[in-house]
């Protein structure tokens, strides 16, 4: 299978939920949640952001044919650990910032999803 936008966020978000073991509370639902965040947060970029996010997306999920012959959104849970891992440790700033943007969101939405509030919210009730 080639490259795919929407399988390689639904993969990230997987990946990221279960790097975050620390929240037992997670079920199958919070990564489908957090999946339709990161989509969320793409579709309401400006158009000049989108275009370059999906390439860097494509680009993500090929770049593991090079170590498994097969695209991120159809690598083991472990694989897709790694490669994430990789990028994070790149000297290459692109590739590090691209896993920090939506690693960042994905555990955002993730504990928006488990703690029912959001960031917005929280900061809007303390400043009342």
């Amino acid at each position: 299978m080639l490259v795919n936008f929407e399988g390689t966020l639904a993969a990230f978000a997987d990946a990221i939920v279960k790097q975050r073991d620390a929240t037992p509370g997670a079920k199958p639902e919070d990564v489908k949640a957090v999946f339709r965040f990161l989509m969320d947060v793409h579709s309401r970029m400006p158009a000049f952001l989108q275009f370059p996010f999906w390439v860097l997306t494509l680009i993500f999920d090929g770049w593991s044919y090079l170590s498994y012959g097969r695209p991120f959104h159809r690598l083991q849970p472990a694989q897709r650990t790694a490669q994430i891992d990789t990028w994070r440790g790149s000297s290459l700033q692109v590739r590090r910032r691209y896993v920090e943007f939506f690693g960042t969101l994905a555990v955002f939405g993730l504990y928006s999803e488990l703690y029912g509030t959001d960031y917005e919210y929280a900061v809007m009730s303390e400043r009342v």
